[in-house]
């Protein structure tokens, strides 16, 4: 189990996100004035196959410059991890660290890429 409340830090502002929701597969944490919401989901494949997300949604009001209508968007970034049967925890975190060291060296530049459309 995953400590309650979770907290996250966005642009600099602190996030405290309770849980708010128990599914079978899947908690989530909100911290629903500011429409900041973790999901954290667990599956297991037929195969054996582990499959963890983490997804940090976070929404806003955008207004349409022609209509005025106002409308809530979300957006969000997420993490999955795919581990078969036999995989050590150890193995996984060090490919995970790999990833996000590389994405997030020189003040974001990889990842400043990715997000605007590179591949």
């Amino acid at each position: 189990m995953l400590t309650d409340p979770q907290s996250r830090t966005i642009a600099g502002t602190p996030y405290t996100l309770p849980k708010l929701e128990q599914r079978a597969d899947t908690s989530v944490y909100s911290d629903v004035a500011n429409a900041v919401d973790l999901f954290v989901t667990q599956k297991v494949a037929r195969d054996g196959r582990r499959r963890a997300t983490s997804t940090l949604q976070k929404s806003i009001i955008i207004t349409d410059p022609v209509t005025g209508i106002k409308s809530k968007v979300p957006y969000s970034v997420s993490i999955g991890i795919s581990v078969p049967l036999g995989i050590a925890a150890s193995d996984v975190i060090a490919l995970y660290t790999a990833e996000t060291a590389a994405l997030s060296a020189s003040t974001n530049a990889l990842l400043s890429k990715v997000v605007g459309g590179e591949r």
